[in-house]
């Protein structure tokens, strides 16, 4: 750190950096024990799990992407926390819902789903897709204010 830098704790950005790091860190954790709970149901060849490709493409897809957007969401935190720059609330908030929705859908679509058909939670994922496309962009936007 150089002489004008500020510990995070001492930002205007602290409440914020410390929300996202906490969502991040129990996303993480959430996902990768789900994962586990996959890895256990393959393990001791659950008939339900096995039987249904559907159902297993879809919580491996939630697993998958939970993982990854909570690992995005934490080196976002990390960005904002050791920036300098102040990005706009409405694209951390826009990041942190489609961190959350975009794997709870992909949950959603395949516990509760039709023969061949993902269930109707599917619709979410795109909504969310965007939310973090427009989060991610705007926090790369709000990098370029000094």
């Amino acid at each position: 750190m150089g002489r004008n830098d500020k510990p995070i704790a001492m930002t205007d950005n602290a409440p914020m950096v410390v929300a996202m790091l906490r969502q991040a860190w129990f996303s993480l954790a959430f996902w990768m024990t789900f994962g586990l709970l996959l890895e256990g149901l393959i393990g001791y060849r659950i008939p339900d799990y096995l039987s249904d490709p559907q159902r297993r493409e879809l919580l491996r897809l939630a697993h998958a992407h939970g993982g990854v957007l909570a690992l995005v969401l934490l080196a976002s935190a990390l960005g904002i926390g050791y920036g300098k720059t102040r990005p706009a609330r409405v694209a951390v908030l826009a990041l942190r819902s489609g961190v959350v929705v975009m794997p709870l859908a992909f949950l959603a679509a395949g516990l509760w789903h039709f023969a061949n058909d993902p269930g109707v939670a599917i619709w979410l994922v795109p909504p969310a897709a965007l939310l973090v496309i427009f989060g991610i962009v705007g926090l790369a936007l709000g990098t370029r204010r000094e």
